[in-house]
């Protein structure tokens, strides 16, 4: 990270989710403080911290709306001695709901995980329209917001947009804010133009004109930005887009997009592998595998994540390989997810009733093939991680999936990792993998032999492989890699003006 660069800058991310939320704390009448859950939070914070930096992100209860007014639109965190500060967006439930509940989740993560049944589904209804109005309500919400602490910062400010929910946003910046720096990082894969042309078009046009005003705008890996520049040139046919740079000149503003593949903290993560709470929950893993071989697998239960044709796979595993009963155990730590959307509670009921098929099926007096823990407890996930033989991760498509990194870098078991060819770290991980096609349950099953059989020679080198990838692409340089962009945009308008001042003089 440029530590000279950033002297005289000010870091403002922007997200829907924020680092923290405050909750009501009945026991004590307190409000406490929570990290907030997901790959952008693990990813920015370490960041933020170092730059004392500012994350605007929406307040999702009252609580946070209360801290908001207390700290007068800058809550310190933590509260004593703070390293960086959040900024609460409040909006009204029904507003947030049609933003976040309709719109966001699940039409857009729907459309960019291409997960819509397209005979019967979406329906550019009534419905849709008024979740748009909110969507773009809430977005102007954030570039008010935003634009205010541009126009109060002392310094440089940098403007760092993460996501989908808030794609109108640097369009509204932008028109406040000509000369800003900004740029904007996709965390979920982007469509092929086919697929995002289920939106309606004003909203392509929209969508697609907005994030082009960013000067910086990344995706995970290569496939997802090139199905970007594609759907810009299908959609926007007077951009000029150079596909092998990714520059994209549209009304008269260059947008340079690019890859930064995410990572992990590994010191960060490796020293919390060694904590006294892991180590403790160390026993009661030990407790749940006993002698078995452990299959792990820990996910949000998010349709796109593959969780049922997992134990899909592992139902024929046990059956085409009886042998392994007995002797091997499936722990799944698994979040619900996105309650409030119907598709998702049925989901979430299906792989209930899929593990209690199982285990039913197979079950002996002194053994239950999985074990299914529904509740939140890193430490329990973290000492998992460091225990498998084996770790199933199965996307259908998947934006990065940090769960693979932090498997590798964690295990001490020699473990292997069985990862589907839809997660975004594929790319960078399939030398260290046995790779598989998410939607084939046989050769999931026969790949979890294959694993549970490897030689450890076999195993050391393909962890050793993987370990290394991450190393070569690790979180500092995701951070390292944007910054490099964004300092090329400041000497991009320098030279600008530069040459635009010797043609002044020329013609004078």
């Amino acid at each position: 990270m440029n530590s000279e660069f950033l002297q005289d800058k000010e870091i403002i991310v922007a997200s829907n989710r924020g680092p923290v939320v405050f909750k009501k704390d009945a026991s004590r009448d307190e409000i406490e403080l929570i990290r907030g859950a997901g790959g952008i939070v693990g990813s920015m914070i370490p960041f933020l911290q170092k730059t004392h930096g500012t994350w605007v992100s929406s307040a999702i209860g009252e609580c946070d709306h209360h801290m908001n007014n207390r700290y007068d639109g800058k809550v310190p965190i933590p509260l004593e001695n703070p390293e960086y500060y959040v900024q609460f967006i409040k909006t009204e439930e029904d507003v947030y709901n049609n933003f976040n509940g309709k719109f966001a989740n699940p039409l857009l993560w729907f459309i960019h995980h291409s997960m819509w049944n397209s005979p019967y589904s979406p329906c550019a209804d009534d419905e849709m329209h008024q979740a748009w109005d909110s969507y773009k309500y809430v977005n102007s919400m954030f570039a008010k917001a935003i634009g205010e602490d541009v126009s109060k910062s002392e310094k440089t400010p940098i403007v760092m947009l993460q996501d989908y929910h808030i794609y109108l946003t640097p369009k509204m910046i932008r028109k406040q804010h000509p000369d800003v720096l900004m740029s904007q990082f996709v965390h979920i894969p982007f469509p092929s133009p086919e697929i995002f042309q289920q939106l309606p078009n004003h909203m392509q046009v929209e969508i697609l004109e907005s994030v082009l005003t960013n000067n910086v705008l990344g995706f995970h890996i290569r496939r997802y930005m090139d199905n970007f520049l594609r759907t810009v040139k299908q959609i926007l046919p007077t951009a000029s887009v150079d596909h092998v740079s990714g520059d994209i000149l549209y009304k008269g503003q260059i947008c340079h997009v690019r890859t930064y593949p995410i990572s992990i903290d590994i010191e960060t993560l490796q020293k919390h592998g060694k904590d006294s709470t892991v180590m403790s929950k160390m026993k009661e893993v030990d407790e749940i595998v006993g002698n078995c071989k452990l299959i792990y697998r820990t996910d949000r239960a998010d349709l796109s994540k593959n969780i049922i044709r997992g134990f899909q796979a592992y139902d024929m595993f046990l059956d085409k390989y009886p042998e392994w009963r007995e002797k091997v155990k499936f722990v799944a730590t698994l979040m619900p997810s996105r309650q409030d959307i119907k598709i998702y509670r049925e989901y979430t009921d299906n792989i209930k009733n899929i593990v209690e098929t199982i285990n039913q099926k197979y079950a002996t007096a002194d053994w239950e093939p999985i074990k299914y823990i529904c509740r939140g407890d890193y430490d329990l996930v973290v000492a998992l991680l460091k225990r498998y033989d084996v770790l199933l991760v199965n996307p259908i498509l998947d934006g990065m999936n940090i769960v693979a990194k932090e498997g590798t870098i964690l295990n001490e078991n020699n473990g292997v990792l069985v990862l589907s060819t839809g997660a975004g770290c594929y790319e960078e991980l399939k030398d260290g993998a046995i790779c598989i096609n998410p939607y084939d349950i046989r050769q999931t099953a026969e790949s979890l032999d294959m694993a549970l059989l490897m030689d450890d020679k076999s195993k050391s080198l393909l962890l050793n492989e993987a370990k290394a990838a991450i190393r070569r692409n690790d979180l500092n340089k995701w951070v390292s890699d944007q910054l490099r962009d964004i300092e090329a945009v400041i000497y991009e308008r320098q030279e600008i003006k530069s040459k635009d001042g010797e043609e002044a003089v020329r013609m004078n």
